[in-house]
């Protein structure tokens, strides 16, 4: 098994220079964080169950800012511990079903920004990308290598209003850069980004549009919508999301129909428990269906991850979820219902459970699982998770 060379170098380099200047007084932000997972998959289109058990480690520094500059460097890597009995999508165990955390490493990040506080922000170079609920991008950070951009990333503060532009040149993939499937290892782009958002009250109403081209892929399409967050006047308590949008194709898909999106929630945070609720569309007329390629797509529309893309049809998804903390456990119940948009296709339910726990030392312990009951064709897949995560 290869070691972790280019993460240990990193690490030997970043964290005894970022120690001595900041025993000189300086604000250099060093950051060590090792994940441990051990993932069970039960899928009934496989007679092999998936075992991965698998370590992430991820170095990082971000520098003191002068005059408003700034630079941050991260590295990560991912190895199986044990035996390999998954298919990671670059190890050739096709027998198994897919934990798309494969043995690879990378840098992550490698930016440089500029900022005035309130006022503007500029990054260029390779960065983490996360724009509000990471439905339409993320950094898929559930998995042990994370995808990050070759960017140019604006932010400015005019008026009352928020602008951030985005410029996306690339996207670096978590399927790792060794990948030998070149459009898992990585996405060329020529993607532009625009969120235009203010405050009214106590909510926020954003609308954003989103040019996202692809070099290598049929994918290439617009996205105009608007949102509306915040909480119900009078009821702090209670918070709400109501968003729509509208996808087009563009390019190579210039030809396709577009489709409607459409996400209303409602939550209530009390001290000791939460609830939310919601109803999340997601248009398709058989022939093409609204994505969000670049997305945090393990957040939304289940954890068992059955939607990746959407369906030709469409997709529903109806949601409810309540969690409570007792001491220093924290517990959540999430359960799903999955139809099309398109014709009265009922793709199944799922039933999600989390249970996690801070601990000693820097570190935090979790465990999920999940269950999909698929209808109309789709099969059965049960997921577990056991996972410590360290933060230094």
């Amino acid at each position: 098994m290869r070691t972790l060379t280019r993460l240990g170098f990193a690490l030997a380099l970043a964290l005894p220079l970022s120690t001595a200047i900041a025993d000189e007084g300086n604000t250099w932000q060093p950051t060590l964080d090792l994940r441990y997972r051990l993932e069970l998959v039960d899928d009934d289109r496989f007679v092999n169950d998936a075992t991965a058990s698998t370590l992430r480690a991820r170095v990082g520094i971000i520098s003191p800012e002068w005059s408003g500059w700034r630079f941050g460097l991260t590295a990560h890597a991912n190895r199986h511990i044990g035996s390999e009995d998954f298919n990671s999508t670059a190890n050739g165990r096709t027998a198994y079903p897919v934990v798309a955390d494969p043995d690879d490493e990378n840098i992550s990040e490698a930016w440089i920004g500029y900022s005035r506080p309130d006022r503007f922000s500029l990054r260029a170079g390779r960065q983490r990308l996360l724009e509000d609920n990471v439905r339409f991008l993320g950094n898929v950070g559930f998995r042990q290598l994370e995808q990050t951009f070759d960017a140019v990333t604006v932010g400015l503060e005019a008026a009352e209003w928020r602008i951030d532009l985005r410029w996306l040149d690339k996207a670096h993939r978590v399927f790792g850069p060794s990948n030998p499937n070149d459009r898992l290892a990585e996405a060329d782009l020529d993607t532009w980004m625009g969120t235009f958002s203010r405050a009214i009250g106590q909510s926020t109403l954003a609308f954003y549009a989103h040019r996202i081209a692809f070099e290598d892929r049929p994918a290439s399409h617009r996205n105009l919508g608007a949102r509306l967050t915040g909480t119900i006047p009078g009821r702090e308590d209670f918070s709400y999301r109501l968003e729509f949008a509208r996808q087009d194709g563009i390019r190579e898909l210039d030809d396709v129909d577009g489709q409607n999106y459409l996400h209303a929630r409602i939550a209530q945070k009390l001290e000791a428990w939460h609830w939310f609720a919601g109803h999340e569309r997601l248009g398709g007329d058989g022939t093409y269906a609204f994505q969000t390629p670049l997305a945090t797509l393990h957040a939304h529309n289940g954890w068992t991850d059955q939607f990746l893309s959407t369906p030709a049809d469409g997709l529903v998804d109806t949601y409810a979820a309540a969690g409570t903390k007792l001491g220093r456990w924290t517990g959540l119940v999430k359960l799903h219902d999955f139809r099309s948009d398109r014709g009265s296709i009922n793709y199944g339910r799922e039933y999600g459970v989390m249970v996690k726990r801070p601990l000693p030392a820097g570190l935090s312990f979790e465990v999920k699982a999940a269950q999909f009951d698929g209808d109309d064709g789709r099969t059965d897949v049960q997921k577990i998770w056991l996972t410590l995560n360290g933060n230094w």
